[in-house]
């Protein structure tokens, strides 16, 4: 059975390995005991036959810190911990149909439904009213989180769900809160809206709330986020920078200057610390070929994570290494070619893979922009020339490309047939010019500058807790004229707080940034605190924080306003200067300092 699982068929026959998965799927899915006959029955086995498979079962039960019962005349029951048995289902299904074909299966007619070898078992837990219903209720409840779900992160949470409401109704509810709750976060709220929804008769303070709340976070990504903004994540930045600097020494090439690999890895890494520490898994399909295509990134990312994440207890799987080396193999390809046709990527299955499949067309295809990273489903043919895709499209009035993500030599074939009939179809591919900031802006650039670090706030103050420093800067906001409403400039810090760690790990600096119409012009306040305070760092470590920076701008800010506070929030997981300045400087040195990382126009 353990070998059974570890490779399981994508579509499933009635084979006696495929056997020991169903029966392991009905034993997890049932409360109580279930009859031999009855399995037998349902799998078309003797029950003589099937209690020799049971041997298997009972061994892989065990690996997952479950047990099964089995008694003459009472039958067969698994029992333990309720959490450690969806975990165990979920990776049952996930291993028999993959969050993508689930989204197909759910949208094909019933004939091609039922061709699919797996389907049979899900219809009979799941009708395709219910699989309807729980997917209109995910896609409405989750179009407020914030970092958005990919479609294959929507699909793995909507089977999570689907396997909570299951259980629930089959008297297995979870009974026991976890240790690390997530009180008055927006993932909890969405949670209990959507469990009102599929379940009504669910208590809303129930632990459900909290296990599918775990899940919403583990399951996160940040498809595109515009690097001239704060990082919602700023703890997440800071890991991103320490391990592209240990892969710049493991490996010898320029890596910390690349903002699009920074970025990648922090979006990664922020859902990724909330797996680890959690103990949730992640599925990564792509992990053979990666260690196949990238032995070496593999090993240097393997080793990096040891050294940056190892010091605060976060152990990497491969799964999660593996999505990291694509980053980096990304980063990689992107410094080997140019690009010149305008493509559009669709890629359900996640941000690295088609970060990866991007950076691959860049090295086969000098003369080739990706303008675009898509969903399967809100596709814009607009402003590009051809669609490049991971899965079938239909309906797209533009040239697609079914590829692999890794770009076989026959998929670059194709693509080369596809230009070559583009080539001669039009004049060629439109030009592309970088734009470069004229002297005007750039003196615009610094007035601006000037004007922002002039109005620096510095102050000491007693610290208590950080909800006092959040009180202090929304009244200091008010005082000094850059704000109308304390209690609105309050929230919306109060808001953006919740969505992501604020601190730098080990430098003794949090970061408070928001937009808010209660700004009237941006502000930026420092202060020292007296007592240190402690703030939530990398997973459950607390952080000792003596410095408290708070970076606040208006809804409709200027976009030179907006990008010299990008530039300074990525200078703080850059530069220690800047971050000594920040916590030992006079106001003169400090408003020099920060200019100077405003200024820096580098790129």
């Amino acid at each position: 059975m353990r070998a059974a699982v570890g490779e399981l068929p994508i579509a499933l026959a009635i084979t006696p390995k495929s056997r020991e998965v169903f029966v392991a799927l009905d034993l997890l899915m049932e409360e109580g005991p279930m009859k031999l006959a009855y399995l037998g029955k349902q799998l078309r086995v003797t029950p003589a036959s099937l209690s020799h498979q049971l041997n298997d079962v009972a061994a892989w039960l065990r690996d997952r810190g479950l047990h099964m019962i089995r008694r003459q005349g009472y039958g067969v029951e698994v029992t333990g911990d309720e959490e450690r048995r969806r975990e165990a289902l979920a990776e049952l299904v996930h291993a028999q149909i993959s969050p993508i074909d689930l989204m197909k299966l759910m949208h094909a007619d019933a004939s091609k439904r039922m061709r699919h070898p797996f389907y049979p078992w899900l219809e009979r837990w799941f009708t395709p009213e219910r699989l309807a219903d729980v997917e209109s209720a995910l896609q409405e409840e989750l179009r407020v989180v914030s970092p958005p779900l990919d479609e294959a992160a929507f699909y793995s949470f909507l089977l999570h769900v689907l396997l909570a409401c299951a259980r629930i109704e089959q008297g297995g509810a979870l009974s026991e809160q976890p240790g690390e709750n997530v009180d008055e976060s927006q993932d909890e709220v969405v949670c209990r809206a959507i469990l009102r929804r599929v379940l009504p008769q669910l208590p809303p303070e129930s632990a459900e709330v909290y296990y599918l709340a775990k899940h919403l976070r583990g399951a996160k990504v940040r498809i595109a986020e515009d690097v001239r903004l704060l990082p919602m994540n700023l703890t997440a930045m800071d890991l991103a920078y320490q391990l592209t600097r240990e892969l710049e020494a493991k490996l010898q090439i320029s890596l910390s200057g690349d903002r699009e690999l920074l970025a990648g890895v922090a979006q990664h890494l922020e859902p990724a610390i909330q797996r680890m520490t959690s103990g949730l898994g992640i599925r990564n399909p792509l992990l053979s070929e990666v260690k196949r295509q990238y032995p070496g990134f593999f090993e240097a990312v393997r080793g990096a994570c040891g050294a940056v994440l190892g010091r605060y207890g976060v152990v990497a799987p491969d799964e999660e290494i593996g999505y990291l080396t694509m980053h980096l193999a990304a980063a990689y390809e992107r410094q080997l070619a140019e690009r010149v046709w305008h493509v559009r990527i669709v890629c359900p299955n996640g941000i690295s893979s088609a970060q990866l499949l991007a950076s691959r067309l860049k090295k086969e295809f000098p003369n080739v922009l990706v303008v675009g990273i898509e969903s399967l489903h809100s596709l814009q043919e607009t402003g590009c020339d051809f669609v490049v895709a991971t899965t079938a499209i239909e309906g797209v009035d533009l040239p697609v490309v079914v590829v692999s993500p890794f770009l076989p030599p026959t998929d670059v074939k194709q693509i080369e047939q596809l230009i070559s009939r583009l080539e001669r179809a039009t004049d060629g591919p439109r030009r592309t010019e970088a734009s470069e900031l004229d002297a005007r802006q750039l003196h615009r650039a610094l007035s601006v500058a000037e004007r922002i670090c002039s109005q620096i706030l510095l102050r000491e103050i007693t610290g208590g807790k950080l909800a006092d420093v959040i009180e202090q800067a929304a009244q200091d906001a008010v005082q000094v004229g850059h704000a109308v409403d304390a209690a609105g400039v309050k929230q919306a810090i109060l808001q953006r707080e919740r969505l992501g760690s604020i601190v730098l790990p080990g430098k003794g600096l949090a970061v408070l940034h928001a937009r808010s119409n209660a700004l009237t012009d941006c502000h930026i306040a420092v202060y020292r605190l007296r007592q240190a305070i402690a703030v939530k760092g990398v997973g459950v470590q607390k952080e000792q924080v003596d410095t408290v920076l708070v970076l606040l701008a208006k809804i409709d800010e200027e976009l030179e306003v907006i990008e010299l506070l990008g530039r300074l929030s990525a200078a703080l997981v850059t530069d220690d200067d800047l971050v000594d300045a920040l916590r030992t400087f006079d106001i003169d040195g400090l408003q020099r300092e920060m200019l100077t990382s405003m200024y820096n126009h580098e790129e």
